[in-house]
């Protein structure tokens, strides 16, 4: 009897099994049945909204990998799909950046017709934004600084600031912590100067918080004096600029070199006299250098024969801070001198012609300058710069970036010969495609697409060809009838990001 049990019991075990497996599988069938009843009813296949919003989140936050998966997946959605894409894509949240360009493209691949209409006015928005930028950059008559030289110019303002820094307790024998921690820091605050120069019942003294500080130009104490000037600097105040000016002549060594600092910062021309004084005349190398970087960034054309002369300067930071000048003024004269500081730093017959120039910090300094004049002139020079293996990798790269800058198509060959070459280092060669990016060419393009496929460099391959803008396009478009499916993807995003109308017939016919 309990072998008779231990059977019903089995049976009635699978019989519990069997019907629950049936009940599940109806259940699927009815939760299918209702999908379909809705979607019979309000035309929305409510099973894919819950994917579709899924890829569409991926293509604002993910990585450029999974941004491009997310659009090819939309693609094969279809319609629903491309509802979506549309209603996001003509809202002003979607805005005009990156984040858009995934959306045009995931839509371009659901094939449907709309698409066309959408892009054309996406592109037609883009162009007018570049258009704008371009006719601001044209009515800037000095033109666009690098940031290359941006970067040697600030290296030389935070080089300054810091021996003043440190000349603090020397000169003055006092504690100046509040002082010296705001002359190293990082970001220069306009407060904190004038927080320290009213520490001492400035802050009770009438007037407004300008004329404050010019009254404590006047201070028996240095700090105070050196504060105001740097807090007077900082805020750009034009008034402050012939007071300045008499105190970079008169004052101690420590405050003319604050002073020579302070004007550049203002950037008035009424400062061009002083400060060309100093630098020819005073027997401080800080200040004779910092006001070399100070013309250089007020732009004055007339010092420009006397910074030329510092070139042949016996200190290596004058000479590589005139050198920087010279470019920041952008006048051709300064060529030719430039150029004889690279070529003396080399030996030729085994003789040199001049030690200091072959020093990286005045040779990167007439590099970046040359790039920044734009001469054709020194493209041979550079050349013979970027090419020298002996060449410190500092200065080999500004020489790059100094072509990209000049923007000869007669260099893309160089460039693309750097590329090539297995020897050299990857700093070099991103350096290259950065200024292939800036040379308005066709070849450069072709030269720029074929580095889409290299994982070391899709990136900056992306972004240089993405800033060539128009040269960039008729490559690229070539690249959609191709039979590298990745690539034509690649392209059409660029496309799409440059915003030309040409792109938008030869993008349809590809995805349609």
């Amino acid at each position: 009897m309990p072998e008779d049990r231990w059977i019903i019991y089995l049976m009635f075990a699978l019989l519990t099994l069997t019907m629950s497996v049936l009940f599940l599988l109806d259940d699927d069938k009815f939760a299918e049945g209702g999908a379909n009843e809705i979607y019979n009813q309000t035309g929305t296949d409510v099973s894919n909204e819950v994917p579709t919003i899924n890829h569409i989140t991926r293509l604002e936050t993910g990585s450029h990998e999974s941004q491009l998966e997310a659009a090819s997946e939309l693609g094969q959605m279809g319609q629903p799909a491309a509802d979506a894409l549309i209603e996001k894509i003509e809202t002003e949240a979607a805005g005009t950046g990156k984040i858009n360009n995934y959306m045009l493209l995931a839509l371009l691949e659901t094939g449907d017709k709309r698409a066309e209409d959408v892009l054309l006015r996406s592109l037609q928005k883009k162009e007018a934004g570049w258009k704008a930028v371009s006719s601001m950059a044209e009515e800037d008559e000095r033109g666009e600084i690098s940031e290359d030289m941006l970067q040697a110019t600030e290296a030389k303002d935070k080089a300054l600031r810091k021996h003043i820094a440190s000349s603090l307790n020397r000169d003055y024998g006092e504690k100046t912590d509040e002082l010296e921690e705001a002359l190293t820091s990082e970001e220069q605050d306009y407060n904190v100067y004038v927080s320290i120069t009213l520490s001492e019942s400035g802050a009770q003294e009438p007037g407004n918080e300008t004329e404050k500080l010019l009254r404590a130009l006047k201070s028996g104490d240095g700090n105070i004096r050196l504060a105001a000037i740097m807090a007077l600097g900082e805020g750009g105040e034009e008034v402050a600029v012939d007071p300045i000016n008499q105190i970079l002549t008169r004052d101690y060594p420590l405050i003319r070199k604050s002073a020579a600092f302070a004007l550049g910062k203002i950037g008035s021309d009424r400062a061009v006299g002083a400060l060309l004084k100093e630098m020819k005349a005073s027997e401080e190398e800080k200040v004779r250098s910092s006001a070399a970087i100070s013309l250089g960034k007020i732009g004055s054309e007339e010092a420009v024969p006397y910074l030329s002369e510092r070139l042949r300067e016996g200190k290596v930071d004058v000479r590589s801070s005139a050198a920087l000048a010279l470019g920041m003024v952008g006048d051709e004269t300064a060529v030719e001198p430039l150029i004889e500081v690279l070529e003396s730093g080399k030996a030729e017959d085994g003789r040199l012609k001049s030690a200091l120039n072959t020093k990286p910090e005045v040779r990167k300094s007439a590099v970046l300058a040359l790039g920044e004049i734009g001469s054709k002139e020194a493209t041979e020079t550079l050349i013979d710069v970027l090419l020298d293996e002996e060449e410190d990798q500092e200065v080999r790269k500004a020489a790059a970036a100094a072509l990209g800058k000049i923007g000869d198509p007669e260099v893309v060959d160089t460039l693309s010969g750097v590329l090539n070459d297995a020897e050299e280092p990857l700093n070099i060669k991103t350096e290259a495609i950065q200024a292939l990016g800036k040379i308005e060419d066709k070849k450069a393009a072709e030269a720029l697409i074929e580095r889409l496929d290299d994982e070391k460099f899709e990136s900056p391959a992306r972004d240089a060809l993405a800033g060539m803008g128009e040269a960039a396009v008729e490559p690229l478009i070539e690249c959609l009838s191709g039979e590298n499916e990745d690539l034509k993807t690649e392209a059409a995003l660029l496309l799409i990001e440059i915003g030309d109308e040409r792109a938008v017939e030869p993008l349809t016919q590809a995805f349609m």
